[in-house]
């Protein structure tokens, strides 16, 4: 009886140790085998109108980020020779500040032109109305459940989803680890992910955050309250 017992322990210990293992590791299968075409057309719907809206808002989000970063650094560019005609003591050479004045004016101008070019307006609006129009078919679909039907659901899913552009990697990421029923992410392999979806996504701010810290810098170290880049421009 007691070996029994011991034995009974022993197995539910290892399998515990086993599912520990596969967790951590995401051995399981990542998405549930799906027979029924109508439900796999509604899973892949369902995936493809979250990754839609993903992307609009994404672009939604550099446009914002866009507007403040020229902005900023349209003020910069005014800021510094309203400083030169004031009676205040500046703490980096003429020269150092022509030369920001010009850097700030053609950075202004490179990245006017890269918003005005990339439309991230317009090309969020057309992502959310994709999705829009995804999730209406999805309920029209869940009312029918005619399976006769289902070649033209199709045709009609492949119609809308190709009025906007398709969403990029990153909506999918994200899309993939919210829907938590849909795609079994565990362990190391969902952390992995989840810090690639954060690179992807903040990869396009580098540049403009880092051009607007940059030009903060400049000004404080010109009004002397910082003194982070004074030593290399002065060549103290």
């Amino acid at each position: 009886m007691l070996t029994a017992r011991f034995l009974y322990h022993r197995i539910a210990m290892m399998d515990n140790i086993s599912n520990l293992f596969k967790w951590i590791f995401s051995l399981n299968p990542v998405e549930a085998v799906v027979n029924d075409p109508t439900q796999k057309l509604l899973n892949s719907m369902r995936v493809t109108s979250k990754c839609r809206y993903n992307a609009s808002i994404r672009l939604k989000r550099q446009s914002q980020l866009s507007f403040f970063s020229t902005t900023v650094l349209s003020l910069g560019l005014i800021l510094i020779p309203l400083l030169q005609n004031a009676d205040i003591h500046l703490h980096l050479p003429l020269k150092v500040l022509n030369m920001l004045q010009i850097f700030l004016a053609v950075s202004v101008l490179v990245y006017s032109v890269i918003i005005g070019t990339a439309h991230y307006e317009i090309r969020s609006k057309q992502l959310n109305e994709c999705g829009d129009k995804i999730k209406d078919l999805i309920r029209k679909l869940r009312l029918g459940n005619n399976k006769e039907e289902l070649s033209t659901y199709i045709q009609m899913y492949d119609s809308v989803s190709t009025e906007s552009e398709n969403h990029a990697r990153v909506d999918f990421l994200l899309a993939s680890l919210e829907m938590k029923t849909d795609y079994k992410y565990t362990g190391l392999l969902r952390f992995w992910l989840y810090l690639r979806s954060i690179f992807l996504y903040i990869f396009p701010w580098l540049i403009p955050l880092t051009l607007v810290l940059s030009e903060i810098i400049f000004i404080c170290d010109m009004l002397g309250v910082t003194y982070i880049s004074t030593p290399f421009l002065t060549g103290e």
